[in-house]
């Protein structure tokens, strides 16, 4: 602490790019003070990088909520969450010019994920935030030493206090944090169930689905927000090991179709479903909402990039006589891109696929009567997904989920028909099957359509070159600031727009260096061309074992998990892609 301030001294008043000089590592009571990476300018984003570390020891966490890879993972995300809370409660932000002087973490979503935020070891804590130090003077060019006094010997010394200690939580603190434990171990035991039990998802009742608005994803506070009530046929109880029983509507293996008038919260439902693959914070409302892991979102993304993906299954050869068991495009239609996301989640091992009808491309979901009897059939390249989601499901058990208010054509193939009326669910699989008959099987045996596309070696470049200014960067790796889910990523832009199940800016910096991560592995096994999905499950596997600090980010402490089907559909994406 004392050699620390020392030097904070020493730099006063000299030029802003001399706190260089602050980097290393400094003991203060009760916790070590780490500055790993150092900005070169005032209010420069990202800004510098710290830690601070504290032994379990002296924190008092109870070593219970310590002993499961949930209850770690739970802790971890409290704490960071907590950390932000003492920034807002006791530190003055952008105190300096550009905007300096200010502690900040990174963006926090409603889910609570793997993070390199907060690492937890048999010894210590270590928590990792952004610093921006203090500049005054014109410019901001000179270090304000009286001000980053202030922060490092007041304000973070309370932060710390405020966040590590359990001792000294009030009960209402220690509440919340057994409830941050609670969600992510029921959340365990309610996964374990619907695998023996064959369901795709769980619905618990009295969660609370409606959201602020589509950009805000915290709880709508409307007191007229009605609470989710299973239906009697579908209603699962899940015994937990404390005695308690939950209650909530379990989705079976299969078809499912949702149906209902607009606005009658159909779509409400299948967001909750698709948010599903993540645990949420306790107070969110979909604390207890599971859905399988590998659930993907399908939608149409006219535009985007495809390479060498089999969408025969889906669309026959094209007027111009591009064949489509190889299909390529810079620029490929709502029809063909969304035949490639099927063909591609599959190839990425999710047998659990989620469809709304207002985003998808209406001519692969169905052709109807009229148009048949107008459009000869040897005109029409596309087969519609109408007619293959049973032998989707019947010989390569993909499940589908989908959302239907216009095409009541799906209700014809579901196992499973549920209304919404007035935000209420009802199971109408029964009066469906009055009035529409059996389900509408087909008789056509499917091709296997998922080929085993192999990855070249010399695939994600991650080397910049700015043609403007005649330079080279040797890595480009970040999100594009004003949008959540595009990726710079060397010479490629990286539109993630439509991979709606990416919850927050920090897994797109993370799918950087995860495609990074696989250009090296790609790289050492030149000689062995292998599938997308081995060389993500590689990746994956050294991430469990290791922690995100695997992938060696330029700012620790930056990075949330994205799942494997968002890696894969960063992939697939990336119009320099090359398959072999």
């Amino acid at each position: 602490m004392n050699r620390l301030n020392q030097l904070i001294s020493a730099l006063a008043d000299r030029p802003f790019d001399h706190i260089q000089a602050l980097k290393g590592s400094y003991d203060f009571p009760g916790f070590n003070f780490r500055v790993i990476r150092v900005q070169h300018s005032a209010g420069a984003h990202p800004a510098s990088i710290a830690s601070v570390t504290v032994s379990r020891q002296d924190s008092v966490i109870p070593e219970v909520f310590l002993q499961a890879e949930a209850g770690r993972l739970a802790v971890a995300d409290f704490l960071i969450r907590r950390f932000r809370q003492g920034i807002d409660m006791f530190a003055l932000q952008n105190r300096g010019k550009e905007g300096s002087g200010s502690f900040d973490t990174i963006e926090l979503s409603q889910k609570m994920l793997e993070r390199d935020s907060v690492l937890i070891d048999q010894a210590a804590i270590e928590l990792r935030f952004m610093i921006s130090w203090p500049a005054k003077g014109q410019g901001g060019g000179i270090f304000d030493a009286e001000q980053a006094r202030i922060m490092i010997n007041q304000e973070l010394p309370a932060i710390i206090d405020a966040t590590f200690f359990y001792q000294r939580y009030d009960e209402q603190t220690r509440a919340q944090l057994e409830q941050f434990v609670d969600v992510l171990t029921v959340r365990t035991k309610i996964s374990r169930f619907m695998g023996e039990h064959r369901l795709v998802a769980f619905i618990a009742d009295g969660a609370r689905l409606p959201r602020n608005s589509g950009i805000d994803d915290r709880p709508a506070e409307s007191e007229a927000v009605i609470a989710f009530q299973s239906p009697d046929s579908l209603q699962v109880k899940i015994p937990l090991s404390d005695g308690r029983c939950l209650t909530g509507m379990g989705v079976r293996e299969g078809i499912t179709c949702i149906t209902g008038g607009g606005y009658h919260g159909k779509s409400t439902l299948m967001q909750a479903i698709l948010a599903g693959v993540y645990a949420h914070v306790p107070g969110d409302g979909r604390e207890f909402v599971v859905t399988r892991e590998d659930a993907f979102f399908i939608r149409a993304e006219e535009g985007r990039s495809v390479r060498n993906v089999d969408i025969s299954l889906f669309i026959g050869d094209l007027p111009n006589g591009l064949k489509t068991d190889h299909f390529s495009s810079d620029n490929a239609s709502g029809s063909t891109s969304q035949a490639a996301a099927i063909v591609e989640a599959v190839e990425s091992g999710s047998r659990l696929l989620l469809f709304d009808e207002d985003t998808c491309a209406t001519n692969f979901l169905v052709r109807d009567a009229l148009i048949r009897q107008v459009l000869d059939a040897s005109l029409e390249p596309i087969r519609p997904l109408y007619s293959t989601v049973r032998s989707l499901w019947n010989e390569r058990r993909v499940s589908m989920i989908f959302v239907a208010g216009g095409l009541g054509c799906f209700l014809q193939k579901a196992d499973t028909c549920l209304l919404m009326a007035h935000y209420h669910c009802q199971d109408i699989t029964a009066s469906v099957r009055d009035r529409l008959g059996e389900i509408a099987n087909e008789n056509e045996t499917i091709k296997d359509f998922s080929s085993a596309r192999r990855l070249a070696a010399d695939n994600f470049d991650p080397a910049y070159e700015n043609k403007r200014l005649k330079k080279t960067i040797a890595k480009r790796i970040k999100p594009l600031r004003s949008a959540l889910r595009q990726l710079e990523y060397g010479m490629d832009l990286v539109n993630l727009e439509a991979v709606v199940q990416i919850a927050e800016a920090p897994q797109v910096l993370a799918l950087g260096y995860c495609l990074l991560a696989l250009r090296n592995k790609i790289s050492q096994s030149a000689d062995q061309p292998e599938t997308i999905q081995f060389w993500i499950d590689r990746l994956y596997s050294d991430i469990a074992e290791q922690g995100l600090q695997v992938l060696a980010p330029d700012y620790p402490g930056t990075l949330s998990l994205p799942r494997k089907y968002e890696l894969a559909a960063a992939v697939n994406r990336i119009r320099s892609l090359r398959i072999v």
